[in-house]
Parts: C-alpha cells; sequence; structure tokens
C-alpha cells in the first residue's frame, strides 16, 4: 500500500507525458505559438520582451521514456531552446541530464555538494532543505509583478493550497510544478462481456461491487468450466484498494480534521478498520487471487491479460493504458467507484502538483525569467491550435509519436487537461462546435472515438475513456459537483515524517496485509494504531498541527 495514493493517480500521471500541445477553446486568444512570441508573455514592462544581450540561465533537467532526438540534436539544442533564445533572449544551458528514474539521486547529490544551478525541479524535501539553507531566491515579487495571467490562471485552477504549500512565512519561495490530481479519482473498471453475460446490475454500494465480485468469481464468467476467475484485482501493496478504502471514507496516506478541528492521520481512523474488514471478508470468499500477496502491479496485469479478472478499481486513462493492451478484443466500462452508504464517491485530492518545485537559486540576475519560459511552455503546449506548431514542437510526425514537447526547460500543467479532451469532444458530438474547431490534439481523440462508433473496435479504449459514459465523464462530475476530499496538510514533510516515514509505512503494509489474508484478527488494527503513535505518529501529529495553527492566523 505504499503507493496508494499514487496507483490512483498513476493512469493519470503516466498520461501526462502522452497528451500534446492543445488548449481550451478561446483561452488563449486563438493565438498561436508564434503570435505568443511576438505579442511577448504580458509581464511587467519593466522586463523586456526579448533580454538584449540575452542572458543565460542554467538548469538540470531528466528525460521521459519517450524522449527522442533528431538530427544530432541534444537537450541544450534543440527547437525549444533555440526558439526560447531567438525570441526571448533567454539562453537555457542544462549542466546535467538524465532518465526520470534518476533524477531525484542526481539532484539530491547535487544539493550535497553546495552548487545548485539558476533554477530547477526539485522535489518537497530538497525545497524545504535548500530553503532553510537560504539558498532559495524570494520569488513573491517577482510573481506579483512578472508571472502573466496565463501562469496565475494555472495556479488559480490548481487550487489554493498549491500556492500556499511553496510560501514560507509568507513568502513564495518557488513555483509548483502544477499536476493533474484533479483527473486523479478513483474509477471501477468492469469487463462487459462478463457482466451482460450474467446479466448483473450496476453497482451503487460497496456492497453492489462484492455481489459482482462473488459472480465473476464463482458463477465461471469465462465459460471455461474452471473454478479459475476473480472477481477484483488486488496488488501487494493494496494500492489497487485505495478506490474502494475511499468509498467507505478511509483515505490513504492524508491529514483530515477530527471533530475538534485539529488534523488527524487518516489510515488510524475508524474508517480504515471498515474498509480492511470489507477487504477481509473479499479475500476470504476468494475474490482476489490468493497469491496477490507476492505480485505488483505488472503481475496482477499478466492475470487480466490472461482473462482471469473481471474488475479492476484504476483511474480514467484505464481503458486505454493498460486495459486495451490486456484484453484488447474484450471491452471494459467505466462505473462511478460506489460507497459504502449509496452517496456520491467523494475522491481523496492530494496535493496538485506533479512531485516538484520549481526553485531559483538566491542571486539569480533575472529570476523573472522563469515565468517567460513558463508561459512560453503554456502557449506552446496548450493553448495552441496550428497543426504546424504542433508537429514543430510537439510530436515530430503524425506517425511519430516522439515527446518533443519533453525538450522544454520548464513545465506546469494544466489540472484538467485530460477532462478538457472529453469535453470538446461531447461539445462536437452534440453539434455545438465543429471538429476542424479543436486543437489538434482534441481533434486526435475525437477522430479516434468516431473511428470506434464506425465500426473500429480496437479502439474502444478511446470511447470508454472520452465517449459518453466514460471514466472522463465520470471525473468531469466529480470536478463540477466538487466532490472532493483534500488533503489538509499541504507544505513539504515536517521533520520526523522525513525521518520515521519509511519506518511507519512498512508497519501499515504488513499489518494492513495481514489483516485483509487473516494471518491477523480485526483487533490487529487497533495495535497498529498504538505503534503508529508511539513510533513517531505522536510526534508527527504534533508537527502537523503546529503547522496549521499558523495557517489559520
Amino acid at each position: 500500500m505504499k503507493r496508494a495514493v499514487k496507483v490512483l493517480l498513476s493512469l493519470s500521471l503516466i498520461a501526462v507525458p502522452m497528451i500534446a500541445a492543445c488548449g481550451k477553446t478561446d483561452e488563449s486568444g486563438g493565438k498561436t505559438t508564434a503570435d505568443a512570441g511576438k505579442q511577448g508573455t504580458g509581464t511587467s514592462k519593466t522586463v523586456p520582451e526579448k533580454y538584449d544581450p540575452p542572458i543565460e540561465m542554467t538548469t538540470v533537467n531528466y528525460s521521459f521514456p519517450t524522449t527522442k532526438f533528431f538530427n544530432g540534436e541534444d537537450i541544450n539544442n534543440n527547437i525549444w531552446t533555440r526558439t526560447l533564445l531567438e525570441k526571448y533572449g533567454i539562453k537555457v544551458k542544462t549542466q546535467w541530464y538524465v532518465p526520470n528514474t534518476e533524477y531525484d539521486k542526481k539532484t539530491n547529490l547535487m544539493i550535497a555538494s553546495g552548487e545548485i544551478p539558476d533554477f530547477f525541479a526539485a522535489t518537497p524535501q530538497q525545497f524545504r532543505q535548500l530553503y532553510e539553507a537560504g539558498q532559495l531566491e524570494d520569488m513573491t515579487k517577482a510573481y506579483n509583478d512578472h508571472a502573466p495571467e496565463s501562469i496565475k490562471k494555472v495556479m488559480q485552477q490548481a487550487g489554493e493550497t498549491v500556492l500556499k504549500s511553496a510560501t514560507f512565512d509568507g513568502k513564495l519561495m518557488a513555483i509548483p510544478w502544477s499536476g493533474v490530481a484533479k483527473e486523479g479519482p478513483a474509477i471501477l473498471w468492469i469487463r462487459k462481456d462478463w457482466k451482460e453475460k450474467l446479466n448483473l446490475p450496476d453497482p451503487k454500494t460497496i456492497d453492489d461491487l462484492v455481489a459482482i465480485a462473488d459472480a465473476f468469481t464463482k458463477k465461471d464468467p469465462d465459460g471455461n468450466g474452471k473454478d479459475d476467475t476473480f472477481g477484483l484485482a488486488m496488488d501487494k501493496e493494496l494500492g489497487m484498494a485505495a478506490g474502494l478504502m475511499n468509498g467507505f471514507g478511509a483515505y490513504t496516506d492524508f491529514w483530515i480534521k477530527d471533530a475538534s478541528g485539529s488534523l488527524a492521520y487518516s489510515e488510524i481512523q475508524p474508517q480504515m478498520k471498515q474498509a480492511l474488514t470489507k477487504l477481509a471478508e473479499m479475500y476470504k470468499a476468494g475474490h482476489f487471487d490468493p497469491e496477490f500477496i507476492v505480485k505488483d502491479s505488472n503481475k496482477v496485469n499478466e492475470s487480466i491479460g490472461g482473462n482471469k479478472i473481471g474488475m479492476m478499481i484504476g483511474g480514467r486513462g484505464s481503458a486505454n493504458s493498460p486495459l486495451v493492451s490486456l484484453t484488447p478484443n474484450q471491452e471494459w466500462q467505466a462505473y462511478p467507484m460506489p460507497t459504502v452508504d449509496g452517496k456520491p464517491f467523494k475522491a481523496q485530492l492530494p496535493l496538485n502538483i506533479f512531485s516538484y518545485y520549481w526553485v531559483v537559486k538566491k542571486g539569480t540576475k533575472n529570476p523573472e525569467a522563469i515565468f517567460k519560459m513558463m508561459d512560453f511552455w503554456l502557449q506552446t503546449y496548450y493553448y495552441n491550435k496550428s497543426e504546424e506548431v504542433y508537429y514543430k514542437y510537439i510530436v515530430p510526425s503524425k506517425e511519430d509519436g516522439s515527446a518533443l514537447w519533453t525538450y522544454s526547460p520548464v513545465k506546469i500543467y494544466l489540472p484538467d487537461n485530460n477532462i478538457e479532451n472529453y469535453r470538446q469532444a461531447t461539445a462536437v458530438l452534440d453539434g455545438k462546435v465543429k471538429p476542424e474547431e479543436l486543437a489538434p490534439e482534441r481533434k486526435k481523440v475525437y477522430d479516434r472515438i468516431m473511428l470506434y462508433k464506425g465500426g473500429q473496435k480496437n479502439l474502444w479504449g478511446e470511447f470508454a475513456q472520452n465517449g459518453p459514459g466514460g471514466s472522463a465523464g465520470i471525473i468531469d462530475q466529480i470536478i463540477k459537483e466538487d466532490r472532493f476530499v483534500p488533503n489538509q496538510f499541504y507544505t513539504t514533510p515536517t521533520a520526523t515524517m522525513a525521518e520515521r516515514n519509511e519506518q511507519l509505512k512498512k508497519l501499515r503494509n504488513e499489518t494492513f496485509v495481514k489483516i485483509v489474508t487473516g494471518n491477523l484478527g480485526l483487533d490487529a488494527f487497533d495495535k497498529y494504531v498504538a505503534d503508529w503513535k508511539k513510533q513517531g505518529g505522536d510526534i508527527i501529529t504534533k508537527e502537523v498541527n503546529d503547522w496549521y495553527a499558523t495557517q489559520k492566523k
């Protein structure tokens, strides 16, 4: 369960490297990237549209799995760096460049050396460390005076706690790499053929979900005459159970308000015990693969691909990845997560950042230049409507999905970009917008939906995700109705969190899995709560509430 929250978000976040440059209708005023370059970022007149002579900004960066370079280019010489220099007079020098899996370790070593570049993406822990060491530029005035409306709007849409999380002692000490957490609510995916064969109703409550799992386990939905199917996918860390826990009002690795108005840790609350009780019942009834305790998500996917599992709790993008690749000829349908009482599902909302903060080294001569780079990113990646720009800066051709956009030295994400794909495809299907009015990537989504409707059934994932009744529509409704439970602790980790978190997570993982599998009775939950408190939880709770008291002033 170590990655429980991340599992809920994983498919949304995995999709970020794949989503392309496009934006909401009319948000950019119809400007192309070239137009944006001519008109500038809309910053204060005290900042030139183009630095002359050019300024140099040093940074470090990482590659995504989809990153490729062409024609002898590299991270310091590509379409993004050349345009930043030509249009804005900003020469970006990347001091080192590693795969994304090595980035955090490399930046830790860099920080330990005492030498940091002008700007880079820092983890929350690194951000706190650099702030306490006095190595960061105060960005308050630069943000207020020079950040264009495009950036301020993204920060506002991401949620009020996002900028607050980067603020210490009333000073904005970094710019958050805004994320897509609002797109991350859990979705229940059910195999259509099994559900239709057994004539099962749509699930509204947790008990309904359990009844479907029982049918998929015991009524031979695949028709092979063998007792070899399971109702619900489950992994060894219980990450795939996080959405079901939410259905009980139990939240993973979260801080919520208690009856007294103080903050309390979500995983030691009675609702978590109720959720574990239900999971233990399901395990005893055979609804999970009994070998789940040794299977990570990749191994679970093998069972799904082997037509052994009928339901999976995933995310918005689960249809396209991994389900289409696992069962290309068998469609899955998205359903809102059921709840214990049948009321509308409320999704836990972690701090809406994409793992990092953009920090600027103290003493950097032109700290406001980071906003010019961010605005250029937004105009090009999201708000562009030109196919020429799309294939110049985002992907190199219709056939090659290589991610040119990953060359950008600075990135921030719109919080509902993928949901906007659904909204705009729906607008075209409803006759409110013409297909040719869509931005390039929006148009690709709509085109794939129409190909599915026209009989190209291997594109069922696009329809299940962005078509009517799909996962994006379910999440769009959650967004419209603001059915989120936000994490009330939205700053960097406390000192004891940094020291004890891994130990406490190990205690949680071991205890919860043993409760679910019956190796420990339900009373073990009460012992877990006591042990959690003794092993640092009480100290962490005090630190969290000491911080919270400063936020209420």
